[in-house]
This record gives structure tokens, sequence and C-alpha cells, in this order.
């Protein structure tokens, strides 16, 4: 394989990712069940779904004391998620049924930014409790609302997209935006259809049953963490 540093040593950062992230891994394999049967993503079934993700995937201290991450009414988190999912609802809606590595992004770019850059918005109606950005916040929900298209971009990730495939990322404050994430979105293509061209099996086969993007996202995670 071409020397590539999120694919280098695949099989054993899955395996030490699952070493250290089995509270992830629980959590996550219950959302992607519930996001399988789910007829519609964008309601209420699945929004206590998201939230659970989110909690667990360290986004807590931004959604909110206690009970507020779940609130859905006033200006509970619950409610804020509410009116967000249903605002980005017709914009990734035609985007719910492709893969990474099927999705033309140039075409869907735009799409992508604008659903990106609702739920990252800082302001009134931000979903970060002190109305700053809520960058990593809204890459995970995307994440959940589609895990065969959405990769996760956290500051581990960040790191393994700087220095693995020189994406503009700072080394602290990352500067996290849409056109960024777009970027990270081309490459993690680009790095599964490379591992799929020189693996017959395929990429899924490092971890049958776990979207592909989830399997890319432990990749990053490790790489990240390494450099760091």
């Amino acid at each position: 394989m071409k020397d590539n540093l999120i694919l280098r040593n695949a099989k054993q950062k899955l395996a030490r990712f699952d070493r250290l992230g089995l509270r992830y891994n629980l959590v996550a394999k219950e959302v992607y069940h519930k996001r399988r049967s789910c007829v519609d993503p964008f309601g209420r079934s699945f929004l206590q779904y998201i939230i659970a993700g989110l909690i667990s995937f360290d986004m807590g201290r931004m959604m909110g004391k206690g009970e507020d991450k779940y609130k859905m009414e006033d200006d509970g988190f619950g409610s804020r998620l509410k009116s967000k999912l249903q605002e980005i609802k017709p914009i990734l809606t035609p985007l719910m049924k492709l893969s990474l590595t099927k999705i033309d992004l140039q075409q869907h770019k735009d799409a992508i930014g604008e659903a990106y850059d609702k739920l990252s918005a800082n302001g009134k109606g931000a979903l970060n409790a002190n109305k700053e950005h809520f960058h990593v916040g809204a890459t995970k929900i995307l994440h959940f609302l589609n895990p065969t298209l959405f990769i996760i971009v956290d500051s581990n990730a960040a790191e393994a997209f700087r220095e693995g495939h020189n994406v503009k990322f700072r080394k602290s404050s990352p500067g996290y935006s849409a056109e960024r994430y777009r970027e990270c979105m081309e490459w993690a293509r680009r790095d599964i259809l490379q591992y799929e061209r020189e693996h017959p099996e395929g990429f899924e086969a490092l971890e049958r049953g776990t979207p592909i993007t989830r399997i890319y996202d432990k990749l990053t995670f490790i790489t990240g963490m390494d450099l760091k």
C-alpha cells in the first residue's frame, strides 16, 4: 500500500480504539441501530438518540446543564436541536441514502456546507449553550443522521488530516469551517477507495457491521491522538 498516515496499521489502530473507547462503541451501536429502523431521522424519536450520542461523544459540556440537554421546551438543547433539524431536513433529505464512496461531493457541496453552517452557527438559537460555535458537534450530528456518508472531525481528526493530507488546520484552535469539513470528506473518500483498491475484501471488512465513516473515524482518532 502507498504509505498513508491515516490508513497505516489500520487493524492495530482499530483494536486500540476498541480497547480505549468501549463507551463510545456501546452508544454508537444503539444510535446506528435506531437510525436503520427510523422512518424520519429528523423527527423527535431519533432526536433523543442524537442527544445521547452527543453526550457520550464528549459534547455534553457545550449542551447545557443536567436535564437541559433533553429539554424540549423553552430554550433547552432538545428544543434548539429540534429547530435545527427541521431547518436542515429539506437540505439533507436527498443525501440520506448516499454513501461516502458513491456520492459526488462536488455536486452536493452546497447542501453539505449549508447544513454544516446551520448546525455549527453561533448566536441566537445556537446549539452551544454559550451561544458560541458548535463545529465538532455539527459533524457528530451529521454523522448520526447518515453514518454511511458524514465523517466526524474533532481535534484528533483535525490533527490527522493536518499531518496526513496537509489540510490547513492549526495545532491549537484548529479553525473549523464548512470548507475544511468538505475537504476532509473528500480525503476520507479517497482514503477509503484507496484501501478498497488494494484490499479486495473492502474497507468494511476491517470491522464488519460498522459504518464505513465510523471505521474511518476510529482511524483518525488514534492517528491524531498519537500525533499530539
